[in-house]
């Protein structure tokens, strides 16, 4: 068949087709963001920068990121600036284990001594303060730690980091009754040297009903035989929020007080702990004869054993965590806060002698300690 010429209708049948099919056109382009404004550049001198501070002892530098209006704990003047205070009322003593130690002599502190106990008594300002009835007692019950040595009696470790009191606290599950004990050093001083301390050290714990913790001669409440073996067993040690492990108390409200029955620091007691906080920063302290902070301590990274508390941590939760020997030592707490519980020992019993080696002429550390500042 021949193909059919087309005809005007045709023609006119695909122009309608094509007219009505819908167009086809490119989108639009997007609108190109503006451009952002320039950042100014940060002036490090500025920003972080390491301070400098010139003055009559020298130029003094601090690490970045370190208050400088602090001390660390392992600052030598801790072993220092507290020598002129204590040694009237005691002896200062190079001992082979425990390094640079004092012990207040029998004639300042009577017989029976025993820190946080004796010569004083405890108020709350913001956290747990013991108040010391001692003139030197704003010193070694602020700063240090305490520990029993066999055969001496008990020892003040020196440290440069202020609290209201070096203890860790214990309650029972009813809150009817606290326990406390002074907390077991970190380190140890040989040579003018802090060494981590190597292993954990029995601790000594002190109990009261709750209605007698702020009696202004606590000494007298603290319980003893038979009575505070039962109250041991159903004491726990605070439990803390995350590893880090510091001496707060539990709240004096959840103890029962009312904000009207709660004793801050006042009298002579207060004056010796406005001192002990003067001494905690360089601002306040050198005027009082304290030692600048040294540079090598502010910037210094030690190795702390593991279980042991940094100077400060934030406020713990509190709850029981798990009971301290009944009536007398238990082991330091591990970091984790429900270990098994240590084995009970006989109230009043001392901590477990450790053999000492042969002292020498300049006591240097066993071989077994290592600088803190050399490690790594």
């Amino acid at each position: 068949m021949g193909q059919r010429a087309m005809t005007p209708r045709h023609l006119f049948l695909i122009l309608l087709f094509v007219a009505g099919l819908p167009r086809c056109e490119p989108p639009e382009p997007a609108a190109r963001p503006a451009a952002a404004a320039p950042v100014a550049p940060v002036d490090v001198a500025t920003q972080g920068a390491a301070t400098t501070d010139q003055g009559d002892n020298g130029s003094q530098e601090y690490a970045l990121g370190v208050d400088a209006d602090s001390y660390d704990d392992v600052d030598p003047a801790a072993v220092t600036d507290f020598k002129s205070t204590l040694e009237p009322y005691g002896s200062w003593t190079d001992d082979p284990t425990y390094g640079t130690v004092w012990s207040p002599s029998p004639d300042s502190v009577g017989e029976g001594f025993s820190p946080y106990v004796s010569g004083g008594h405890w108020a709350y300002d913001e956290d747990w303060v013991w108040v010391s009835d001692y003139s030197w007692g704003w010193a070694p019950f602020h700063y240090g730690r305490w520990l029993w040595i066999e055969g001496r009696g008990w020892a003040w470790v020196p440290g440069r980091v202020y609290r209201g009191a070096w203890v860790t606290w214990g309650v029972d599950d009813g809150y009817g009754y606290v326990g406390w004990s002074p907390l077991a050093p970190q380190f140890f001083w040989f040579g003018g040297v802090a060494v981590a301390r190597p292993y954990p050290y029995a601790m000594r714990w002190s109990y009261c009903a709750r209605a007698e913790v702020f009696s202004p001669v606590v000494a007298t409440r603290i319980m003893a035989g038979p009575a505070a073996t039962r109250v041991a067993l159903t004491v726990h040690p605070m439990a803390f929020t995350g590893a880090a492990r510091v001496g707060y108390g539990p709240s004096p409200e959840r103890l029962g007080y009312k904000p009207s029955q709660i004793p801050h620091p006042t009298g002579a007691g207060a004056e010796g702990v406005l001192r002990a906080r003067q001494y905690a920063h360089p601002s306040t302290a050198q005027a009082l004869g304290a030692s600048r902070p040294a540079a090598a301590a502010s910037s210094r990274s030690w190795s702390r054993p593991s279980g042991s508390p940094p100077s400060s941590a934030p406020r713990p939760a509190e709850g029981p965590s798990r009971a301290p020997t009944p009536g007398g030592p238990a082991r330091l707490p591990s970091a984790q806060p429900r270990a098994a519980p240590p084995e009970a020992a006989r109230p009043g019993s001392q901590p477990p002698a450790r053999a000492a080696p042969a002292p020498a002429p300049r006591p240097e550390p066993p071989a077994h300690f290592t600088p803190a500042h050399r490690r790594k």
